[in-house]
This record gives structure tokens, sequence and C-alpha cells, in this order.
């Protein structure tokens, strides 16, 4: 994908319309982790900053904020951009069977990216 804007949009993602697809039906503060010229980087929906309606922009979260802003000094350039690659550990992944009682939205929420 070129860089183009201080935020990253669907509608600039070549050759990967699933990618595409899931910026545009991400919710307000759901987050999405993209692989950015190889380094993983945590996003999230930008609201129109005149309206505050949702658009298919996202913009990186604080901690992201300062590598994003380092990339924007080769706006114009070819970057690459993909959805990282879910972590599975097998132990844990065995595990995952019998305790089922952690398996909601709200722990992945509470316990993503530790």
């Amino acid at each position: 994908m070129i860089l183009r804007d201080e935020v990253l949009r669907a509608r600039h993602i070549e050759g990967d319309p699933d990618l595409a697809r899931a910026i545009r039906t991400l919710s307000p503060d759901q987050p999405i982790v993209l692989r950015i010229e190889g380094q993983p980087m945590r996003f999230r929906k930008v609201p129109d900053r005149a309206t505050g309606q949702p658009t298919d922009a996202i913009g990186p979260d604080e901690a992201d904020a300062a590598a994003w802003r380092e990339l924007q000094t080769r706006r114009g350039a070819t970057i690459t951009v993909e959805p990282e690659a879910p972590r599975t550990d097998p132990y844990l992944l065995s595990l995952s069977a019998t305790l089922t009682e952690w398996n909601s939205p709200e722990d992945a929420a509470a316990y993503d990216g530790l």
C-alpha cells in the first residue's frame, strides 16, 4: 500500500480485500493488530472530525503512535500492511478446552496483548 495519510484507510489497502473489509467492519472501540513493515501495531477506528461518524480510517493506539509518526516521514512510499497472525501456544490451546469459563469476549479484551 502507498502511505498517503496520517491514518490508514481501508480504501487504500491493495491486494487484500479481506483486510480492507475487516477494517471497514470494525466497531468503534475494537482494536485490530496489523503488521506494518514487519512491526506489529494496534489500530482503532478514527471518527470523522466534523461529524463524529465512523469512517473507513484507523489510527494507531497511543503505544504505537511514535512508530506510526516515524513512518509518516516516508509518505508516498509503498509500505507492507498485513494482518497480524494470531499466536497459538500449543499448551494454552490444550488448556482452553478445560477452562471454558475464561473464553469470553470480555476476558479476551482484558488480556489481549499480555
